[in-house]
């Protein structure tokens, strides 16, 4: 999703102070403090295996319903990995209902020989009966950066009960523990495997669903939808080779504000990504494979919720839970290189968030929707892209099925339609492109309107009819 606190550009401090000049006087000559990095890292690790095993998919019952956390202003911070899952290796396992007769299926995969070599697969879905389910279609959900499935489970609800089979996508490092020191194991986990792991996660969703339908895998049919990096993998994996194997196969793509490449007159943006990019790729070679940079945003929000009134520590003159607004509405002055001139989370400014419940924001963020940890090689593979580096680049001209580009007016916008619409759409007809609304780049997720734009999906699918054999 691009949770990434970088340091705060001190060239960007007269166009933050133009949006809340209530607070000019009080912060024109008071330097911002910067947040110090939470953990140390290391490096060194061995292969992992690019062997596929099967999944096999097991009858384990588990009836035991998952209650909402409630909000409080001492929460402690829980992590994904915290969240200990009794689920064995390669079985799904039934949670229970979660909404009318939307059932949660819980189901694991091992991709490799590690200890945080698997992903895990949140599925929801209408039941008829325990097991047995009437739909053939699927549609998976690969989430944004450093997310996990309880930032997009109203998303996938609803589209179960529109429906659909369902499925969250959590990659490797939501099982990561925030206890780790040593993250050479990252030196594998590269985007090849991660594109092996999303085929994984697609073979999985089809298998699951014709256990539960009792049809034929291979009538399954699959839309994936990808939020920011998950958009960047679904958009690779839709034109790499697993994409033409029948059991992951994608049917509909549906990248939700991602730039793969940015139209040529946008010079100065592409030049900032390759100077990211060599930042990245410096970090790596020696060593460095792992960002930690959610560390810091659950920390403010930690703050944010815990001590909201507190001054902050960061901006003087500035609350704690002001200062999480600000860092959620006016994102771009945390960044070096913005991807966009506006680029934020949420919209709002430090009195508050305009289209988000605060708290809710707080809790997800604090129990479980956020990890600590991920591979600094997807953010190289993006910055590659977008600063047009050689050997950066993702064959357009395979990228076969229909495509709904969905744009998110305050994240990356319109900036991210241009390669579909002009690269994707030389050889494809079925390119289609839309840009909605000024709420930032988190505005798929928990908005109050988010469903509108999950119904635009919606439509858009219904339209495009897919023919199985």
């Amino acid at each position: 999703m691009g949770f990434l606190l970088k340091m705060y550009n001190p060239q960007t401090r007269t166009s933050f102070l133009k949006y809340i000049p209530k607070y000019k006087g009080e912060l024109m000559n008071m330097p911002i403090i910067l947040i110090v990095a939470l953990f140390l890292l290391a490096a060194a690790s061995p292969q992992v295996s690019a062997v596929v095993p099967d999944l096999k998919i097991g009858a384990i019952h588990n009836q035991a319903d998952s209650p909402e956390i409630p909000y409080s202003p001492s929460l402690p911070i829980i992590f994904k990995s915290d969240i200990k899952s009794d689920l064995p290796s390669d079985k799904s396992s039934r949670i229970g209902i979660v909404s009318g007769n939307v059932t949660e299926y819980k189901i694991r995969v091992n991709v490799g020989p590690g200890e945080y070599d698997y992903i895990t697969l949140t599925n929801y879905v209408q039941e008829k009966s325990p097991w047995r389910i009437n739909t053939d279609r699927n549609l998976i959900i690969l989430p944004g950066h450093a997310l996990t499935e309880k930032f997009y489970s109203d998303m996938a609800i609803y589209y179960a009960q529109h429906g659909y089979s369902t499925y969250i996508l959590d990659r490797r490092e939501t099982s990561v523990s925030p206890d780790e020191t040593d993250f050479s194991f990252m030196k594998t986990w590269t985007v090849d495997e991660y594109l092996r792991d999303t085929y994984q996660g697609i073979n999985a969703s089809r298998r699951h669903t014709a256990l539960l339908s009792s049809k034929p895998a291979e009538s399954i049919e699959v839309t994936a939808i990808g939020h920011s990096h998950g958009a960047l993998l679904l958009t690779a994996y839709e034109a790499s080779e697993y994409d033409d194997l029948s059991s992951g196969s994608v049917d509909r793509l549906v990248p939700v504000d991602i730039i793969i490449a940015y139209k040529p007159e946008n010079s100065q943006l592409i030049q900032n990504q390759l100077l990211e990019f060599n930042s990245i790729s410096e970090s790596i070679e020696t060593g460095g494979y792992v960002d930690d940079s959610m560390a810091n945003m659950i920390w403010i929000a930690y703050l944010a919720s815990a001590d909201p009134e507190a001054d902050s520590l960061f901006y003087p003159g500035l609350t704690n839970r002001q200062f999480f607004r600000l860092m959620a509405s006016q994102t771009y002055i945390f960044y070096y290189y913005p991807y966009t001139p506006y680029y934020h989370y949420w919209t709002g400014d430090p009195d508050g968030l305009y289209y988000v419940d605060e708290n809710r924001l707080l809790n997800l963020t604090l129990t479980g929707g956020a990890v600590l940890y991920t591979p600094k090689y997807l953010d190289q593979y993006m910055a590659g892209l977008m600063g047009n580096v050689e050997g950066y680049k993702i064959n357009s001209s395979r990228i076969d099925s229909p495509v709904l580009y969905v744009g998110l007016g305050g994240g990356f916008d319109d900036y991210g339609a241009w390669w579909y619409k002009n690269e994707v759409g030389k050889t494809n007809s079925r390119v289609t492109s839309v840009n909605w609304n000024d709420q930032g780049h988190g505005s798929l997720l928990i908005d109050y309107n988010s469903p509108e734009v999950w119904a635009l999906i919606d439509n858009w699918i219904r339209n495009n009819k897919i023919s199985k054999k």
